[in-house]
C-alpha cells in the first residue's frame, strides 16, 4: 500500500547515510532516567517505535552539564551513561532505524532541583515570573560548557550514534544567546544579532571539529520564538541562511517557540489549533537553506499529512512523534493497509503533562508506553477464555472490550446511549475538540473488527439483565454523571448573550464551554473558587488554551465566589478586598465535578458475579485515567 504515500516511504540519503523512508521520532524527554542515567525502558522504547518502521530517531537530549539536569528522569552526558546509551543505539539500529541523538544545555529554565545548583543563563532574566533568577555566565563558564558540548559529542559518537543534533532552539541555553528577550548582555555576546549568535556558533563549531566524519551533525532551530521582543521570523531565516551557508551542517530540524509561557505550550500544539499549525514558518526556512535538508515538526497526526507536506519538495522528513507515541507501528500498518488499525494521536497532551509533572512518559491513547517490555504490542492469550460482559461504551468500556477480545475473550459490550464514546460525545462538541472522536472511531473499528458484540440503545442496564446474560466476567465502565445538564453545546448561537460559568471542576470542560460559547458570539465571564484557572488542563494545554480564552474577550475571575440575582452578579475574590458587579447576565452555568454511576456494582453484589468497576464509576477522573484502567484490567483478566 505504500503507493498512496509515495513520498512518506521514499527512501532519504543524508550525508552517506540512507533512511528507510521520510518520518522521524524526534527528541522527547521520557523522565525514564535514574540517576539521570539510561535504562531497560528506554531500550524497549526506542526498539518498538523503531520495529514499527520508523526511518530515523533522534533519543532525548543529553543534558551536556551538571547545571542543566533539571528533570529528574532526564538523561545527562556523564561516561556512566555510555553502556545503556550503547544498548539504546543497538536496539534501534538492529531494527532498521538510523539513530542519532540531540545535546544541549537548559540554561535558565533549568531549575536543577535534584542537584542543588543555580540554573546558568546569558543574563539575569528568569524564564518566568515564578522562575529562577539564573547565574549569568562567565567566560570561563562559556569555555566550561564549550568543552562539555565536545564530551557529549564525543561520547555519543562513542556510543555509536550515527548523528548528533545540536539544540539552537526552544529556549534553552544557545538559544537564550540568541533571543534579544533573554540576552541583555553588552558585551560580545549581547546586543547585536552577530554577538548574540557568537556563543552557540562557537558551540557548533567545536562539535563539528570534535566529531569530524564520525557522524552526521545537525541543528535543531525554533523558526520563530512567539515570543514579544524574541526572536522573530525574520531573525529565523537569517540564522537558518548563515548555518547553511557557512558550516557543514547534515540538516536543519525546524520548529517553533521557546520556554516561556505561553510560546512553549504552542510547540506541542494540542488539538485545538488544527493539523501542522506552524507549517508557513518551516517553509519559510526551507526558502533560504539551500541544498541542506530541513525536517519538519508540530502535530503531524497521521500519514496523509505527513504525504501532503513531502509531496511539496521543500521539506525532507517530518517528524511524526506524538503520533508515534500513540502508535510506534503506525508506519508498518499503513504500509500494509491497515489504516484504521493504527491508534490515533488526539494531541490531548498528557503525554507532556505527565514530562511537565516529573512523571515518566505515558500516552492516553497507548497505556503501554513505558511499559514495552512488560505490555507487548500483542498481549499474551487469555488462558482460559471466558465470556466478558462490559457494561458502559466510554473510553473504559470500548478499551477493555478491545484488548480482552484481542487476548481471545468472547466480549459482548453494552452501552446505554444511542452511540459509542461516552463523556467523548460531548467533548467533540466544543470549539476545537472535534478530534476527540479519533478515540471512538478507532476503538469502534477495532471493537468490530475483533468481533465484540456491541449493543447500542440499552438504556439503564439492570442487575437481573447482567445476571440473565450469565457472563464469567462482569466490568462496570458507567461513566459519571453531571448533577445539572450540560447544554453549552445545544445553542447554535450566543450572540447578544451573557454568560457566567462558575467553574468547581477545572478541567477542559469549563475552557471547552468558554471557548465555544465565546466563538458564537456570547460574552463569557469564568468564575472560580481556585485562584489557578482551569487547574485539571495539563500545563502546556492549560497555556495556549489561556491565551485563546483571552484571545476571545473571556474574562477569568480566581479565588472567587459570585452572587446571583436580578440579571446581575456580584464578584467577590478572597484576593482582592474590591466586588465586581456584572450587569446584564442571561445565563448561568455552574461546573461542579461529575458524580460516579457506580449503583449497579451494588446491586450485582451478592449476585455471584465476577465484577471490575473501572475509570469515572469507581471516582471521576480524566481520560488517561480511564483508559489506563480499562486496558490494565483487560491484560489481567
Amino acid at each position: 500500500m505504500t503507493e498512496r504515500h509515495p513520498h512518506v516511504f521514499a527512501p532519504l540519503n543524508l550525508g552517506g547515510l540512507t533512511l528507510r523512508n521520510r518520518v522521524f521520532v524526534s527528541a522527547h524527554t521520557t523522565n525514564f532516567g535514574v540517576d539521570f542515567l539510561p535504562t531497560a525502558r528506554h531500550v524497549a522504547y526506542h526498539r518498538e517505535r523503531a520495529r514499527g518502521g520508523a526511518g530515523l530517531i533522534i533519543t532525548e537530549p543529553l543534558r551536556v552539564h551538571d547545571t542543566s539536569l533539571g528533570r529528574v528522569g532526564g538523561l545527562s552526558a556523564s561516561r556512566a551513561a555510555l553502556p545503556g546509551l550503547a544498548d539504546i543505539v543497538t536496539a534501534v539500529r538492529d531494527e532498521g532505524a538510523v539513530i542519532f541523538t540531540q545535546i544541549t544545555h537548559t540554561g535558565r529554565h533549568s531549575d536543577n532541583l535534584f542537584r542543588r545548583a543555580a540554573s546558568w543563563g546569558p543574563s539575569a532574566v528568569p524564564w518566568h515570573t515564578t522562575g529562577q533568577v539564573p547565574h549569568v555566565m562567565t567566560a570561563a563558564d562559556r569555555k566550561e560548557v564549550r568543552r562539555a558540548y565536545v564530551t557529549a559529542a564525543l561520547l555519543a559518537v562513542e556510543a555509536g550514534f550515527q548523528g548528533i543534533e545540536v539544540h539552537f532552539g526552544h529556549g534553552h541555553l544557545l538559544h537564550q544567546f540568541i533571543s534579544p528577550a533573554a540576552n541583555t548582555r553588552t558585551d560580545d555576546y549581547g546586543g547585536t544579532e552577530e554577538n548574540r549568535l557568537r556563543f552557540p556558533l562557537e558551540v557548533l563549531d567545536d562539535v563539528l571539529d570534535a566529531v569530524g566524519s564520525s557522524a552526521l551533525v545537525g541543528v535543531r532551530m525554533s523558526a520563530d520564538e512567539l515570543l514579544p521582543g524574541g526572536q522573530d521570523l525574520a531573525e529565523g531565516r537569517r540564522i537558518a541562511e548563515l548555518l547553511c551557508r557557512t558550516r557543514p551542517i547534515a540538516f536543519l530540524n525546524v520548529s517553533v517557540a521557546s520556554y516561556t509561557v505561553p510560546s512553549i505550550g504552542h510547540h506541542v500544539a494540542d488539538m485545538s489549533e488544527g493539523r501542522t499549525p506552524y507549517l508557513p514558518e518551516t517553509l519559510a526556512i526551507a526558502e533560504v537553506a539551500g541544498d541542506v535538508p530541513v525536517f519538519a515538526a508540530c502535530r503531524f497526526v497521521d500519514v496523509d499529512d505527513a504525504e501532503r507536506v513531502l509531496a511539496g519538495g521543500e521539506i525532507a522528513a517530518v517528524a511524526m512523534t506524538r503520533a508515534h507515541i500513540a502508535d510506534p507501528h503506525l508506519l508498518a500498518k499503513t504500509a500494509e493497509g491497515r489504516e484504521g488499525e493504527v491508534r490515533p494521536c488526539v494531541s490531548c497532551n498528557f503525554c507532556i503533562g505527565e514530562i511537565a509533572g516529573h512523571r515518566a512518559i505515558t500516552c492516553m491513547m497507548n497505556p503501554t508506553v513505558g511499559r514495552e517490555a512488560e505490555w507487548p504490542v500483542l498481549p499474551e492469550p487469555a488462558s482460559p477464555a471466558r465470556t466478558v460482559l462490559v457494561v458502559g461504551g466510554g473510553p473504559a468500556g470500548m478499551e477493555t472490550a478491545r484488548v480482552a477480545a484481542e487476548r481471545g475473550h468472547r466480549v459482548r459490550l453494552w452501552e446505554r446511549g444511542d452511540e459509542l464514546g461516552g463523556q467523548v460525545r460531548v467533548g467533540r462538541r466544543g470549539i476545537g475538540r472535534h478530534e476527540l472522536d479519533l478515540l471512538r472511531t478507532y476503538e469502534e473499528h477495532e471493537l468490530d473488527r475483533l468481533g465484540v458484540t456491541v449493543r447500542t440503545g440499552a438504556g439503564a442496564v439492570t442487575a437481573q439483565e447482567v445476571v440473565a446474560a450469565a457472563p464469567d466476567v462482569v466490568v462496570i465502565a458507567t461513566g459519571s454523571t453531571r448533577r445539572r445538564p450540560l447544554a453549552a453545546f445545544e445553542r447554535r448561537s450566543w450572540e447578544g448573550r451573557t454568560v457566567v460559568v462558575v467553574d468547581r471542576e477545572g478541567t477542559w470542560t469549563c475552557a471547552s464551554v468558554a471557548e465555544t460559547i465565546a466563538g458564537s458570539g456570547g460574552t463569557v465571564h469564568v468564575v472560580t473558587p481556585a485562584t489557578s484557572p482551569l487547574w485539571g488542563v495539563t500545563e502546556y494545554s492549560r497555556m495556549t488554551a489561556l491565551e485563546r480564552l483571552r484571545n476571545r474577550g473571556v474574562d477569568i475571575w480566581t479565588g472567587a465566589v459570585a452572587e446571583f440575582g436580578e440579571g446581575r452578579a456580584v464578584v467577590r475574590s478572597s484576593l482582592v478586598s474590591a466586588e465586581t458587579v456584572i450587569d446584564g447576565v442571561t445565563d448561568v452555568i455552574e461546573l461542579d465535578p461529575p458524580d460516579a454511576l457506580d449503583t449497579l456494582a451494588a446491586d450485582l453484589a451478592g449476585s455471584g458475579l465476577t465484577v471490575h468497576v473501572i475509570g469515572d464509576a469507581v471516582a471521576p477522573r480524566s481520560l488517561l485515567d480511564a483508559m489506563y484502567e480499562g486496558h490494565a484490567l483487560a491484560r489481567a483478566l
